[in-house]
């Protein structure tokens, strides 16, 4: 390995330290109470090196959620690509390929969905909004076509894919919400067995009964 190669390794690698710094102290402590100052220290550089990566706490959070929604997509690609194999199945593995997202980094989503809400995103500069908004669509694309093979392939009742995608998305994304706030009045989870009971009724009502 050369030496231009070996540097935008290292700095790739530095890059990456300080997104996974920053979900850590968020996690930790909460987006309010985050500085850039904190976010250095977590990930073990000066506030001068951070600066030379990121100018914002914004700046940082987008691009972590980015890297991390990624993965999603990719998931999401996978399922697509390998929808005729798993054609009765479309809707459970979906389901799982959620929970999959979830486990990987539970931080990063609820980092992920406090940046989604309405407030988070009208505070945020453009260019950061344009970034965040083209990759949540790429995503909801994907899903936009899994439900439109199912609905073609009569998996799906005959319905809008896209508001069948919006639907299954949002009835997960209900569940963690309610998590999290269990959590925070430290009640106790029951979230497999809701994830289980939820992908059921979801099952009964949108799998095409032949």
């Amino acid at each position: 390995m050369g030496i231009k190669e070996r540097r935008e390794r290292e700095k790739n690698e530095r890059r990456e330290s300080i997104l996974r710094a920053a979900i850590r102290v968020y996690d930790k402590e909460g987006y309010h109470a985050i500085t850039m100052e904190k976010i250095a220290e977590a990930a073990e550089l000066s506030r001068a090196t951070l600066y030379l990566y990121f100018k914002t706490k914004d700046e940082i959070f987008i691009h972590a959620i980015l890297s991390y929604s990624d993965f999603f997509r990719q998931r999401l690609e996978s399922l697509y690509a390998g929808r005729a194999e798993i054609r009765d199945k479309l809707l459970e593995s979906l389901w799982f390929t959620f929970i999959e997202f979830y486990e990987k980094d539970r931080a990063s989503f609820n980092a992920t969905l406090y940046f989604h809400q309405g407030e988070m995103i009208r505070n945020l500069p453009e260019n950061l909004r344009i970034l965040l908004d083209r990759s949540g669509s790429r995503n909801y694309a994907y899903l936009s076509k899994i439900m439109a093979y199912g609905i073609d392939r009569g998996v799906f009742r005959d319905c809008s894919a896209k508001t069948l995608a919006e639907v299954v998305w949002t009835s997960f994304l209900g569940i963690i919400h309610l998590e999290n706030s269990k959590q925070a009045m430290s009640r106790k989870s029951h979230l497999a067995v809701t994830w289980m009971l939820t992908l059921e009724m979801l099952s009964r009502g949108i799998l095409k009964n032949d």
